[in-house]
């Protein structure tokens, strides 16, 4: 029925929280595939095709890094790839965790080892992802602009 989103007793600002932090890795997944692409075209037809999980594009994105030929911007770019596959790991935490009720009650999430993500935990998540996101776009469109 028509508003039944509204029966879960979750306050908004926590899902606020979980949205942006969700929103901004798929932004930085995105950036990702992208710079995969102009460092080995046709990866991104791959990336889509295969319906790849964000792990599988992390693994992908730090074969090519690792891969390409050495510039100065290449030892960035391998650092951003295994960065980005740490950001996997927090992101799968959170979009996998289970609901639960916090230390006050509220509703929450809780992730591995039964740790509740708080918004705190959400909002430093999103910070880290779009820090990454930021510096990939960079070398996108100066580096990677020209990158044969």
């Amino acid at each position: 029925m028509k508003d039944d989103r509204f029966s879960n007793h979750v306050k908004k600002d926590y899902v606020c929280a979980l949205g942006l932090a969700t929103f901004t890795f798929s932004s930085l997944e995105w950036e990702v595939a992208w710079c995969a692409e102009k460092i080995s075209p046709g990866t991104l037809r791959k990336i889509m095709d295969d319906e790849m999980t964000a792990g599988k594009i992390a693994k992908k994105f730090v074969n090519i890094t690792k891969n390409m030929r050495t510039f100065k911007e290449h030892e960035k770019l391998k650092d951003l790839a295994c960065r980005f596959m740490e950001l996997v790991k927090i992101r799968n935490n959170i979009m996998h965790g289970n609901p639960c009720a916090g230390s006050n009650g509220e509703s929450r999430l809780s992730g591995k080892g039964n740790n509740i993500i708080e918004i705190p935990d959400l909002e430093t998540a999103a910070d880290n992802f779009a820090e990454c996101g930021i510096n990939l776009n960079r070398i996108r469109y100066n580096f990677l602009e020209n990158y044969k």
